[in-house]
């Protein structure tokens, strides 16, 4: 199992390699858009962007993605940037309460009543992003022991979704 999870760790590795925010939503104006812009100003922020890691999102600190990444804030560039991140956190640390976990998961899995809003959102992933993400999907359950609810999502995204993307 540790050689498949090696083997994902690298495709997601490759298929992010270089990826920038390029503009996205970063982390901490995520959070502020999930606090409703509560004591933020708009030069704040716009400035957000500039007091964090936004050109190598592989060495994001876990404890960033602590307690809430507010992962459905991000916009399509704020996507591409932290979701390899997100997931390489769940394949080192998985903790079925952890809402960067849930969060990751529910990402990835575009539910008929939210297609659109996820669609939009993976638009800026490129096809060798969205095979990364189709073969994490499709390996997790198989070597994480992930809880009932978050196996679920994942055979349902892998069927209704990101299958088409490793066939």
């Amino acid at each position: 199992m540790e050689e498949v999870a090696s083997e994902i760790r690298k495709f997601i590795e490759t298929a992010f390699a270089g990826v920038r925010l390029d503009g996205g939503v970063s982390l901490k104006q995520a959070i502020a858009i999930d606090n409703y812009m509560e004591g933020v100003t708009e030069e704040e922020f716009a400035e957000y962007p500039n007091t964090e890691l936004i050109d190598d999102w592989i060495r994001i600190p876990y404890d960033h993605l602590e307690p809430d990444p507010c992962i459905s804030h991000f916009d399509a560039k704020g996507f591409r940037y932290y979701i390899p991140r997100l997931m390489l956190s769940v394949l080192d640390k998985y903790d079925p309460g952890s809402m960067r976990v849930i969060g990751t998961i529910q990402a990835l899995y575009p539910k008929k009543e939210y297609w659109e809003y996820h669609m939009k959102r993976y638009s800026e992933l490129n096809d060798d992003q969205k095979y990364a993400i189709a073969k994490y999907v499709e390996v997790l359950p198989s070597f994480i022991n992930l809880d009932y609810d978050d196996r679920t999502c994942m055979q349902r995204a892998l069927v209704k979704y990101w299958s088409q993307y490793i066939n």
